[in-house]
């Protein structure tokens, strides 16, 4: 396997280890608390990530994987997935698990991957073309983002706490 591949497979399992560890740091109140009216709280945002990872990433991987032809992949609402689908009332430790249980799965397919089957690739309706490098690296990005989201929900709440 080229650095490259190697590299980028080390970081989608270290990112949703990270993403993982500050999730388990934080308390109930934190994790249903949403920062505003029109923001996800940290519950719906881990809910989201293990849905994601459920059926977009490991999905849309597999189906490359296993396809003989360039298979169409659908859409993903993510909107419509989350009026259908998430309940604040969800255990976020079984999120938690089910979101690890998805990743280990992804990332123990991906070290498995040739180097020159990460060009193969499935059709997207909006992005058209999209490599197992494409997808991977978008799934590495997606986890930063809410990485990112978690880590600024929880210091605006220190801060808040702080100033009283």
């Amino acid at each position: 396997m080229n650095r490259q591949h190697a590299t980028l497979i080390d970081r989608i399992e270290q990112s949703g280890q990270d993403f993982l560890k500050y999730l388990g740091q934080l308390s109930d109140e934190e994790i249903h608390q949403a920062p505003s009216p029109n923001e996800w709280s940290i519950h719906a945002i881990a809910a989201h990530m293990r849905d994601t990872e459920q059926h977009v990433f490991l999905k849309r991987l597999r189906r490359i994987l296993n396809a003989d032809a360039p298979p169409a992949v659908e859409n993903f609402d993510q909107e419509e997935w989350s009026r259908e689908h998430y309940s604040a009332d969800e255990p976020v430790k079984k999120i938690a698990r089910d979101f690890r249980a998805a990743r280990r799965q992804q990332v123990n397919l991906l070290k498995k991957v040739r180097d020159k089957d990460w060009a193969r690739w499935a059709v997207h309706p909006h992005y058209g073309k999209i490599s197992i490098e494409w997808l991977e690296t978008h799934n590495y990005a997606h986890t930063l983002e809410h990485l990112h989201q978690l880590l600024e929900i929880q210091e605006r709440g220190l801060l808040k706490k702080l100033n009283g």
